[in-house]
């Protein structure tokens, strides 16, 4: 009867350990932040944030008039902007670049507004991604 009852009590404790444990994870609060993730892995590689560096902005749209539109509002802006028509696949990629500095605040900011201007066109944002070359200009 002894042994049953260590059994049962060392379940017990097994058991409440599993629940705590589970219960922190859920309520931990998760980062799902795409920007900050990715800055924070730059950084690591051994990037510096606060210097600038090209960063390439990527946007998936439906139509060539829809590169356009997008295109009129960055490149007022002092982004190098491209598109070209996807053959596979009938829509359009258009490829933006401008020089800044990694700062997670304006890196979120700029994903925000970037997706809300993709959708107006009936297109995605697609991200963005640090290129290789020289810096034009800072913002």
């Amino acid at each position: 009867m002894s042994w049953t009852m260590l059994v049962l009590v060392g379940l017990a404790v097994m058991s409440a350990i599993r629940i705590v444990t589970q219960w922190r994870k859920v309520a931990r609060p998760k980062d799902d932040d795409w920007d900050a993730r990715f800055i924070s892995q730059l950084r690591k590689a051994g990037i510096a944030p606060f210097e600038a560096h090209p960063v390439d902005f990527f946007f998936d749209l439906p139509t060539e008039q829809a590169c356009q539109d997008v295109a009129a509002v960055l490149e007022p802006e002092g982004y190098v902007v491209d598109s070209r028509a996807e053959a596979d696949t009938g829509r359009y990629s258009l490829h933006a670049t401008f020089s800044m500095r990694l700062i997670v605040d304006e890196m979120k900011a700029l994903t925000l507004r970037f997706r809300a201007l993709a959708e107006e066109q009936g297109g995605k944002y697609d991200g963005w991604a640090v290129g290789s070359g020289k810096p034009r200009s800072v913002r």
